[in-house]
């Protein structure tokens, strides 16, 4: 078999599907869920800020009776449907896109600069020529043996299309900077979605309680946000307004406070002691909510991290410390490290 690598235009591409010289078969369809509206937002979105999509791949096929040949969608189904579904005005954008020139639009309102940009928009593919369909089947059994495992991050954003798993999509986007800016994250740790697992866990915590999470109980609260999440607006006001407080915390910058076990229960305090949650007023009660003096939370916390740092801990911190490198994951643990911050951020610390 041959595979001849190609460009379509999204134009020249659409015509076709309204031609019948490109179809779907049922039979390669990976998956029997139909994407909801915020995933195929975020697809067509993609594409109108000329970022990459993933390649297609088609498979073509000679008609003997007709004599006539015509390419049917191996991989690339939903992506496909969604770009025709656009193209022909069934569907409109989500509003809640990061992109407000074309949020709630559909492909009839865009401006004329978006309508350009979405048909000259150039899909990649790959042909499959003189191939036979269980040919096609080795094809991607084989790409499929070569692929690096997903973790239960990629898995987790693989299998869910929800309001929550494109809340923590658009959360981690807008947080990543400040995340490589505090020492939180490598680059190479972003691509793998570590930071997509911290936010996850810390809006578990904020919606059931500070607990031990596993991967089912993150896989849980995927699944049980996947068709509806009321609470989105306030956990991402909690959580970007806890981020920028870490942020303006420049003395605690690459220090040993700056890791994602920790800095999980310290973005939970700043989130409890300004405005107090009730899943976590069994840990830490919070009777009114508290401003926080940025100095003297700084002043507190970067004790904290001295006492992380130093070889013999003094003993007024000997618990946060044993908290903070043992059993990391732990709900005790965890319960104890944010204990300890929310009385360095309510003002009540003392060595």
């Amino acid at each position: 078999m041959k595979i001849s690598p190609t460009q379509m235009t999204v134009a020249d591409y659409c015509a076709s599907m309204q031609r019948l010289e490109i179809v779907v078969n049922r039979k390669y369809q990976r998956s029997d869920k139909v994407w909801p509206p915020v995933a195929k937002s975020y697809l067509i979105e993609t594409m109108l800020l000329d970022y990459p999509v993933p390649k297609l791949s088609l498979f073509q096929v000679t008609d003997l009776k007709t004599r006539k040949t015509y390419k049917e969608i191996v991989d690339g189904q939903q992506r496909s449907s969604t770009i025709f579904e656009f193209f022909n005005d069934e569907f409109a954008l989500s509003r809640n896109l990061e992109t407000d020139e074309v949020a709630g639009k559909k492909f009839s309102e865009l401006e004329d600069e978006f309508k350009s940009k979405f048909l000259e928009y150039s899909l990649g593919m790959d042909l499959f020529l003189s191939a036979t369909p269980p040919e096609v089947v080795e094809v991607f059994r084989r790409i499929n043996s070569y692929t690096i495992p997903l973790n239960p991050e990629e898995h987790r954003h693989a299998s869910y299309q929800g309001p929550f798993k494109w809340f923590i999509a658009s959360l981690a986007k807008r947080l990543e900077a400040v995340f490589v800016l505090i020492g939180l994250f490598s680059e190479k740790q972003l691509v793998r979605m570590a930071d997509t697992k911290l936010l996850t866990e810390i809006c578990d915590a904020l919606l059931n309680g500070i607990r031990t999470t596993s991967r089912r109980t993150l896989d849980n609260l995927y699944g049980s946000r996947d068709q509806d999440f009321a609470e989105q607006a306030d956990l991402d006001n909690r959580i970007t307004g806890a981020v920028e407080l870490v942020r303006r915390w420049t003395a605690i910058h690459e220090t040993s406070l700056v890791k994602p076990h920790i800095m999980y229960s310290l973005i939970l305090a700043a989130i409890h002691v300004t405005r107090a949650l009730p899943a976590l007023e069994a840990v830490w009660r919070q009777d009114r909510p508290t401003a926080i003096d940025p100095a003297s939370a700084e002043v507190n916390l970067t004790a904290l991290a001295s006492a992380l740092d130093a070889e013999e801990p003094p003993e007024a911190y000997a618990k946060f410390v044993a908290a903070s490198v043992d059993r990391t994951n732990v709900k005790e643990q965890r319960e104890i490290r944010f204990q300890w911050f929310c009385r360095a951020l309510a003002g009540g610390f003392h060595a």
